[in-house]
């Protein structure tokens, strides 16, 4: 009988240690049309103890040729996501998974493996799922013309449009999610000087209501 109660109390001990956080929902999905610059789907974390910190990692990613996928933890954003990419965080919050048709309508997923950096047996996954349906010819370009920048790839300077009513903050992050620059664009047209960047892709990322539009662009010499 004692050997019994033991046991059960192990159990019970692993059941909790690998318990000490919590993703709602596990499989996060998403559906709109093909012209929308992102489509987000979203997932939140608890913490059930102070463990800290955590680790997010991509082990698996499907999407359509000219998609791209991001995705923003408590803690940091990132685009432009394949297979292998990881961050870690801290903090309780939301995670985002980003996706970009770019006019390509299709379905596709991105598995995340969720873990403790401290205790990597706590784990678990999550899974973003889009699905973007085909529109009109029209509205592809009414969208297309809505938010335009170049030239793609770009040497001294980045030409913004967009015509906004409300000034809007632009930032700038490198390949690796680091924010290197940011800028406040107002009317119609801003420009960009990024001479002093180092050659490399980066991201536009800012909010557009309460969606977040994420858009790639090179710099070279």
């Amino acid at each position: 009988m004692k050997k019994l109660i033991v046991s059960l109390l192990l159990i019970s001990l692993v059941k909790v240690s690998l318990a000490q956080f919590t993703l709602n929902p596990k499989i996060a999905k998403v559906s709109g049309s093909c012209s929308k610059f992102l489509l987000e789907a979203t997932s939140q974390f608890t913490k059930t103890t102070n463990d800290t910190p955590y680790k997010w990692e991509v082990i698996e990613i499907s999407i359509p040729s000219g998609w791209e996928f991001g995705m923003c933890s408590p803690f940091e954003c990132k685009s432009g996501l394949s297979v292998g990419d990881f961050g870690k965080y801290y903090d309780e919050g939301e995670f985002k998974g980003d996706f970009s048709p770019n006019n390509i309508s299709g379905s596709g997923s991105a598995k995340i493996l969720v873990s403790s950096m401290s205790n990597p047996s706590i784990k678990d996954t999550l899974i973003f799922s889009a699905n973007a349906w085909a529109v009109g010819m029209r509205e592809i370009a009414k969208n297309n013309s809505e938010f335009t920048y170049y030239p793609n790839p770009a040497k001294d300077k980045l030409i913004i449009k967009f015509n906004v009513k409300e000034p809007i903050t632009i930032n700038l992050f490198n390949i690796l999610g680091s924010k290197v620059k940011s800028f406040v664009h107002t009317g119609s047209e801003s420009e960009i000087n990024i001479a002093d960047l180092q050659n490399g892709m980066y991201f536009l990322r800012f909010k557009e209501g309460n969606q977040t539009i994420s858009k790639s662009f090179a710099k070279t010499e």
